[in-house]
C-alpha cells in the first residue's frame, strides 16, 4: 500500500464531502509536525478556497508549531484586510493556540477593525489567554461603543479570572451604563 500524497490530502480537505475533509484532517493531525509544511504551502495555494484555508489553520491550532506563527499571522492580516468571514475565525483561533505578545496584539487589533461577531470572538480568545497582557487588552474592550462588545469583554475577564482581570471589571463598573452589562458585572 502506497502513503497518500500529501498534496491529493490537501485537495481532500478543501472537499465540500464531509468524510472527505475529516479523513484528510485525521491524515494531517496523524502526521504531527510534519505535515507543517505542507499545510502552509496549502495556505498559499488560493485554488483551495477558503474552507480549506479555515480547516488548515484550525489543524495547525492543533499543532500548535511556533514556526507557523509568521504564516498564520500572515493569514490573519489578510484575512482582515479582505474581511474575509470564513478565513478570519480560523485565524483567531489559530493564533489563540500562540499566547505571545505578536498573537495577542494581533487578536486585540481586530476590536477597531473587525466585525461585531469578530470582536467579540477575539474578547472570547483573549479570556481564554488569561494572562495579564491579554487582560490588558481586553480592558481596552470596555471602551467600545457597542454594548454586546462590552459584555462579550466583561465575560472574557471573568473567565480569564486573574487579579488584574477583577480590577478593570470593578473599575468599569463604575462607569458602565448598560443594565446587561451591569447585571454580567454583579455576578463577579
Amino acid at each position: 500500500m502506497t502513503s497518500p500524497d500529501p498534496h491529493e490530502q490537501l485537495v481532500r480537505l478543501a472537499s465540500d464531502y464531509q468524510s472527505a475533509y475529516q479523513d484528510a484532517w485525521r491524515w494531517f493531525l496523524q502526521q504531527g509536525p510534519s505535515a507543517s509544511n505542507i499545510l502552509l504551502a496549502g495556505l498559499d495555494d488560493s485554488s483551495l478556497g477558503s474552507e480549506c484555508h479555515w480547516r488548515i489553520l484550525l489543524i495547525l491550532r492543533e499543532l500548535a508549531l511556533p514556526s507557523t506563527l509568521p504564516a498564520i499571522l500572515g493569514a490573519f492580516h489578510t484575512a482582515l484586510a479582505s474581511d474575509n468571514p470564513i478565513v478570519l475565525p480560523g485565524a483567531m483561533e489559530a493564533l489563540a493556540a500562540f499566547p505571545t505578545d505578536e498573537a495577542i496584539a494581533a487578536l486585540a487589533s481586530i476590536r477597531d477593525r473587525g466585525s461585531i461577531d469578530s470582536i467579540q470572538h477575539s474578547a472570547a480568545l483573549l479570556g481564554n489567554i488569561a494572562d495579564d497582557r491579554a487582560v490588558r487588552s481586553l480592558a481596552s474592550y470596555l471602551n467600545h461603543p457597542h454594548a454586546s462588545v462590552r459584555r462579550a469583554a466583561i465575560k472574557a475577564l471573568q473567565k480569564a479570572n486573574t487579579p488584574l482581570a477583577h480590577k478593570e471589571i470593578e473599575q468599569h463598573r463604575k462607569i458602565e451604563e448598560d443594565p446587561a452589562v451591569l447585571g454580567l458585572m454583579g455576578s463577579v
